[in-house]
């Protein structure tokens, strides 16, 4: 079984989310989680965040199951080269559990301002979800033009 993938940032908005996939995510496959020793801060010259080691912090989030092998390939793709999927640890239903999660391939401060949902979703989110909508359709029309029958 894969594992889940922790959310923490604009992939926690549930229209971007099945932008990107395609498809809506039932509510039965996003739970609410959060991943201890971590925070969701601002990426540098971005809307969107980062999450960085942070001891003591706790980023809240959402596990994504049953994502497809096609659908993880669509996500890493879309994240681009600024993240990579990496393992943290989540918190879920009280207990821990390991989550892939995409991390920032640069360095970024722990100490770097909060990023929150709320104000990227009041600022930002309908510019960003017409423009990332298209970018996605992009992305799965060619990766299913490269993938075997």
């Amino acid at each position: 079984m894969d594992r889940p993938l922790f959310v923490y940032g604009t992939l926690s908005d549930p229209d971007l989310l099945a932008a990107v996939l395609g498809r809506r995510v039932g509510r039965a496959s996003m739970l609410a989680a959060t991943a201890p020793g971590f925070r969701a801060v601002h990426l540098p010259q971005r809307v969107y965040p980062a999450l960085v080691r942070a001891p003591g912090g706790q980023a809240a989030g959402l596990l994504i199951l049953h994502l497809t092998g096609f659908e993880r390939d669509v996500l890493d793709a879309f994240e681009g080269e600024e993240y990579r999927r990496g393992l943290v640890p989540v918190i879920f239903d009280s207990e821990l559990h390991e989550a892939d999660a995409y991390m920032p391939v640069i360095a970024v401060a722990a100490d770097a301002p909060a990023w929150s949902l709320a104000h990227w979703q009041a600022n930002h989110r309908a510019r960003v979800l017409v423009e990332e909508a298209a970018a996605a359709a992009d992305i799965r029309a060619r990766l299913i033009a490269v993938r075997p029958n």
